[in-house]
């Protein structure tokens, strides 16, 4: 199978239909940072190629496309395949989906069409029919990974037994032993029944027998023990290897990770510090909304100061009139007081209203002594002086009145100039220099605020750089997880005591297994050392030797072929191991059998030294390198090709490596699709060095002007940048 073409429509982060890829017959590189849809469009390729998968799922659908929809209206996602595989066929998946209210969606059900050529005409067929057809279960096994860690197929303990039932003759053998050996044991069964009933030897045979069944019963126990204890070795040596293997990368993964939760203490303070300048409170909390009253507070004095001074004048001008009006009262008064002839005359109250009444009712002036007569000028002028005293009386009663009247006058009669005054007064001093320091408060503040965002991107910065060096450090340990990392390595001793006792227990058992093996075989040859009467039991008896050497046969052929057929994979591995290498040392690659009945790939110097520390580019292209193998098998076995595709594959790649390295697999003509962030520095494509390259080549982004706290902005664009 070729792929020809991809097309995605409204698969998360690829919005719309327009996102499609066109494959050559060698390498395509995808080329994307992290986010930008790399492992999106790796997993829009598994769905499409699950063929278990029965319905839709709303989170397959894109954010922004959900988000475009209006209520009542629908849409689809799809990924659409063309390839080649016995002409050209096509298959496609897809599902609706509908916007039902402002949060909710309906999901139609999953569709899945294929295509192909009959003869001159196109038909449809059932999808997933076409992939399980063209594209099984077990191809694409060995033919997606996603990450450096996924490569190792042999990391899981049946790809062996897969491999050796679709490749290799070997699975042919396994009737055939089992056959024979059920042929031995029922030859067997029924020879020393015979002998049981043979008169002459019955006897012996009967205590041989008993005598066998129960060597061959510890014997039985004994391989069981040595298979348990191998198993424990081969943990002892894994966890031992793990350990030497990555201590070395533990004290560094440790040192990173040290480094990291300082930069991630640094940020949190930060972070901390930034977010307890609460803007809004402090407006009211910290008085902030005066920051811009000075001003105010300036020309609210100056008012202050104006309205008072105009406030002392009008009152000297009151207080001026109010003392002119007093006087005039007085002035009068005065004159009233003055005689004819200029002279002052006695007080308006000499002599008093009750002396004057008592002198007119006596009839006598009581200052002189004389008598005085009614209607005599004596008694009208004592008449006229006390009418004169009532009047003024009368007079100074009013004088007084109005006096006090005008004494009462108030021109202010609140003290609301002099509240302010007092008030502007009290806005001087320190409280004047406190608001007067609000506004330098803010902008301190800010700029404080603005060197820690400044120190805080600094950190993050770092704290990113951190994530990627620990990142590059993963990758290049292998799949090795961080909770081994984090691990002490203060039990390495002990693991290699329990190791030590394993192995000395191991020998002791392989001795005895040597021994009870010696014993059965002296005991059987015993019994066929007996010479019984009946010809019948002889001829079952030489059957029955017959049959075990074909059982013994039939098992180490399967064991030859075994050998073989790791053997020619051993050998076409290194063919490409050598040619994807380059002037790279490589060494040579072993497939080891382990006691499970499983492989390890090794990597060994040509002087037998095994490499138990390969680089990272080094492991990949060795796992590459095994993978290139098993495609040939599959094309050679079965005549199919495949495509090889791989997410982030090559992370542990320099700068330097990569061009050649990508030329080379495209040299291989062997159908390579890579997603990846080779060729990516800062952002930036260097296209000096994506130019030198001799394939197709696509870069995926995230759309500029995207929200970074919402999905439903981010949307994906393909732009294929070199043919």
């Amino acid at each position: 199978m070729i792929i020809k073409e991809i097309k995605i429509k409204n698969f998360r982060s690829y919005y719309g239909d327009n996102n499609f890829f066109k494959f050559s017959d060698g390498l395509t590189l995808i080329l994307g940072e992290n986010g930008d849809g790399k492992t999106t469009f790796f997993e829009a390729l598994q769905w499409l190629f699950n063929t278990t998968i029965d319905k839709g799922n709303i989170e397959s659908v894109s954010e922004m496309r959900k988000s475009k929809l209006e209520i009542g209206e629908h849409d689809e996602v799809s990924v659409y395949m063309s390839f080649e595989h016995d002409g050209i066929k096509s298959v496609e998946k897809s599902f609706t989906f509908e916007r039902t209210g402002e949060y909710t969606y309906k999901v139609g059900p999953l569709i899945f069409r294929g295509y192909e050529t009959n003869g001159s005409e196109r038909v449809q067929v059932n999808g997933k029919y076409l992939i399980d057809r063209c594209y099984d279960a077990f191809i694409q096994r060995f033919s997606l990974f996603k990450g450096e860690s996924e490569l190792n197929v042999f990391n899981d303990r049946t790809a062996l037994k897969q491999l050796v039932d679709k490749f290799s003759d070997i699975r042919k053998f396994d009737e055939l032993v089992e056959f024979t050996k059920a042929f031995e044991e029922k030859s067997n069964a029924a020879y020393l029944k015979e002998m049981r009933s043979d008169d002459r030897v019955s006897r012996e045979a009967k205590i041989l027998e008993n005598r066998i069944m129960d060597v061959s019963q510890k014997i039985t126990e004994n391989r069981r023990d040595i298979r348990e204890i191998e198993s424990s070795i081969e943990v002892f040596s894994m966890k031992l290897e793990e350990l030497e293997a990555n201590q070395e990368t533990s004290e560094r993964y440790k040192e990173i990770e040290a480094r990291r939760k300082t930069q991630e203490e640094k940020r949190n303070k930060f972070k901390a510090l930034i977010s307890s300048v609460d803007y809004n409170h402090s407006l009211l909390d910290k008085q902030w909304i005066l920051c811009a009253f000075p001003d105010i507070l300036k020309e609210f004095k100056d008012k202050c100061s104006a309205l008072s001074k105009e406030k002392r004048k009008l009152e000297r001008d009151f207080d001026k009139k109010q003392a002119e009006e007093l006087g005039k009262l007085k002035a009068v008064e005065e004159i009233q007081n003055t005689l004819v002839n200029g002279t002052a005359g006695l007080p308006w109250y000499l002599p008093n209203q009750e002396t004057l009444e008592e002198m007119l009712s006596d009839r006598i002036c009581k200052v002189c002594g004389r008598p005085i007569e009614e209607d005599s000028d004596a008694y009208n002028f004592m008449v006229a002086k006390l009418e004169d005293y009532k009047r003024h009386v009368a007079m100074k009663l009013k004088n007084e009145t109005e006096a006090q009247q005008i004494q009462e006058q108030i021109l202010f009669p609140n003290s609301h100039i002099e509240d302010l005054h007092n008030l502007s007064i009290s806005l001087s001093g320190s409280n004047q220099s406190f608001v007067s320091g609000i506004a330098q408060e803010i902008v301190d503040r800010r700029e404080l605020v603005d060197r820690y965002r400044s120190e805080l991107k600094t950190v993050e910065d770092k704290l990113q750089d951190i994530q990627d060096e620990k990142a590059r450090l993963l990758i290049q340990a292998g799949n090795v997880s961080e909770a081994v990392l984090e691990k002490d390595f203060n039990d390495i001793r002990g693991l290699f005591k329990q190791k030590g006792k394993a192995e000395v227990r191991l020998a002791e058992l392989k001795a005895e297994l040597a021994s009870k093996e010696a014993t059965l075989k002296s005991l059987k040859d015993e019994l066929d050392a007996l010479d019984p009467n009946s010809s019948q039991v002889r001829v079952m008896r030489d059957v029955h030797r017959v049959l075990d050497e074909i059982s013994k046969a039939f098992g180490h052929a399967k064991e030859e072929n075994l050998r073989r057929f790791l053997s020619e994979m051993e050998e076409k591995a290194n063919e490409y191991l050598e040619t994807l290498s380059a002037t790279d040392f490589h060494g040579r690659i072993r497939l080891v059998q382990t006691a499970n009945e499983s492989t390890e790939i090794k990597l060994f110097s040509s002087n037998g030294t095994e490499i138990s520390k390969p680089s990272g580019s080094q492991k990949t292209v060795m796992y590459i390198s095994i993978l290139f193998a098993i495609s040939d098998f599959t094309q050679e076995k079965r005549d199919e090709d495949y495509p090889l595709i791989f997410d982030a594959a090559t992370s542990s790649f320099g700068d330097v490596k990569e061009d050649y390295f990508y030329n080379v697999i495209n040299s291989i003509k062997k159908q390579c699709i890579i997603v990846t962030k080779d060729f990516i520095t800062k952002g930036k494509v260097r296209l000096s060095d994506v130019e030198r390259l001799n394939c197709p080549v696509y870069r995926i982004k995230k759309a500029d002007g995207f929200d970074a706290n919402n999905l439903a902005t981010i949307r994906t664009t393909v732009d294929k940048i070199k043919e």
